[in-house]
């Protein structure tokens, strides 16, 4: 019994403490020492359990893998720069560099060449915070311990796909301006390569054929190879262009649309991306002078409490932004083709 009483009261203090005050004091000391976030940083145990914690997790991530298309693809390509200590860093910046002038060619190697220097300039883009608040009432959580029914994930679902939705988002169409610095996405970078669509018009037309969509490729990587970007590449399309793409390439011949054009050498894959708009599709060079992902924090949750412990609030949130860019003479190895 006196075991039994002492889970009790252990199980009372954990649900009545506030964690509130511990969670934002790691949180400044992450930030003011400079040292990494992480999840077991910014928790305390106080009122959600190790158990229940990874419940959310699991959750939160689940959801957000959904989304993250784009994303997704520059991570799995490697094409991700990491920022250390993130929390502490409104800015990331990076360098854009010149070419030089040609080599020459002679038989004894005494012609002088001129004598040439690189350029370096700086550029910086903003690192924001990408966040959505959440709350479950004290007496929900306490319910769902004394029935030992699982937490309802709905919200921390919810928010983790928000969280996942401004994110590819902004790598499609560009994110706030924040002091004067503002976030490119592929859509809306100044120097992305651009032009209508051929034949037939946009790729989520009826009337468009797969011939018409294959002339449109091939226009695409061109306009890319004129600015000496030669892959590999992806092909992002808007949803209402997805199912077009499933539908045969022509008569008499088995192939989708979607096969026939990564048949073609140096296309990674079509992807349909729901946040890219429609009437759009876009050509982007999978290497890293051309984008990136800036990797500050990975999407996680932090709690505090309100009201004496009646409100446990929640906070998914993430550091992450697109490094869309060009070279110091303008080429981008995006292509945006759009009515």
């Amino acid at each position: 019994m006196e075991n039994t009483n002492a889970g009790a009261v252990a199980m009372g203090n954990a649900l009545f403490q506030s964690g509130g005050r511990w969670a934002t004091q790691q949180l400044k000391a992450a930030a003011l020492t400079g040292k990494a976030l992480s999840a077991s940083c910014l928790r305390t145990l106080d009122t959600l359990r190790h158990e229940e914690w990874k419940f959310f997790d699991d959750a939160l991530i689940a959801e957000a893998v959904i989304r993250l298309v784009g994303v997704a693809d520059l991570i799995q390509a490697g094409l991700v720069r990491p920022v250390p200590n993130a929390l502490g860093k409104s800015v990331f910046g990076y360098e854009k560099v010149t070419d030089m002038d040609p080599a020459t060619t002679s038989l004894d190697g005494l012609a002088r060449t001129s004598n040439d220097r690189q350029e370096f300039s700086l550029s910086q883009l903003p690192l924001p915070i990408t966040h959505k608040d959440f709350f479950i009432n004290l007496r929900t959580l306490a319910a769902s311990r004394a029935s030992g029914e699982p937490l309802d994930t709905t919200q921390v679902r919810t928010a983790g796909r928000v969280v996942a939705e401004q994110l590819e988002k902004m790598l499609f169409q560009g994110g706030p301006t924040f002091g004067g610095l503002p976030i490119y996405g592929y859509t809306t970078h100044p120097n992305r390569n651009t032009s209508g669509f051929g034949t037939g018009g946009d790729w989520g037309q009826a009337a468009k054929t797969g011939e018409q969509i294959l002339t449109d490729t091939l226009t695409l990587m061109t306009g890319l190879q004129a600015d000496r970007m030669y892959g590999p590449y992806w092909i992002y399309v808007p949803t209402d262009a997805g199912v077009k793409l499933e539908g045969d390439f022509k008569a008499n011949v088995s192939q989708t649309i979607r096969q026939r054009l990564e048949s073609i050498t140096g296309i990674l894959g079509v992807r349909v991306a729901d946040q890219l708009p429609s009437s759009s599709v876009l050509m982007v060079q999978a290497t890293q002078d051309v984008t990136a992902w800036v990797q500050g924090e990975n999407l996680q949750t932090v709690q505090w409490d309100e009201y004496g412990g009646f409100q446990v609030n929640f906070k998914a949130f993430a550091i992450g932004v697109p490094l869309v860019r060009a070279d110091v003479q303008g080429r981008s190895g995006v292509y945006h083709m759009s009515d």
